[in-house]
């Protein structure tokens, strides 16, 4: 048996962002985690992150996930091609993918009604924190997209529309093989949301 802190933030946002990487960054460390995945719309937590690697020395892989091209609309991409650049400069891999846990779905349920399976899981992971639903389901787009490996551990992090405040340790899977996932440790999240 092993005992292991988790971090509880007082409440959900972007205000917990840089501790939530800090936590990250060292249980990685801890445990040679080879992938970070954090989601991120504009890039900011994605750079924070990849600053903060560099000053403690971490040498893993970083990658970010965010929207799919026309989530808010036309054709529309959520950060300008200037910061895809700058990101991937720093060695950050990109990822823009149809979320894992509505997808196609939302689309049905926008248009007919109803609930399919995957918002079913969504909302169950929400019951923990929205960060958590954010997280698996980043991961899971990271495995999809062929930038993590489902075969090691990673360390994935989300958060509520801006910033992260919830950092888990988890077995990806692809979508087709989503039992598959397996949440290992919490490693910080908020205990009151601010939905």
């Amino acid at each position: 048996m092993e005992e292991k802190k988790i971090w509880y933030f007082s409440h959900s946002g972007p205000d917990n962002t840089l501790v939530t990487l800090n936590i990250a960054l060292q249980r990685a460390k801890e445990l040679e985690i080879r992938y970070i995945v954090v989601a991120s719309r504009s890039g900011d937590t994605v750079l924070a992150l990849e600053s903060k690697s560099r000053e403690i020395g971490y040498s893993g892989n970083l990658i970010m996930v965010t929207y799919h091209a026309g989530f808010s609309g036309g054709d529309n991409i959520s950060f300008p091609p200037s910061r895809r650049k700058e990101l991937e400069e720093k060695g950050v891999k990109i990822v823009m993918s149809s979320h894992a846990l509505s997808g196609v779905s939302r689309s049905f349920r926008q248009k007919f009604g109803g609930v399919s399976i995957p918002e079913v899981i969504a909302e169950s992971y929400r019951r923990i924190s929205q960060g958590f639903k954010v997280a698996v389901e980043v991961a899971i787009m990271a495995a999809d997209g062929g930038v993590i490996p489902t075969t090691e551990d990673v360390i994935s992090m989300g958060g509520n529309s801006k910033g992260v405040d919830t950092a888990i340790l988890l077995r990806a899977a692809h979508q087709n093989s989503f039992f598959d996932l397996k949440i290992k440790e919490i490693l910080c999240l908020p205990r009151e949301e601010n939905i």
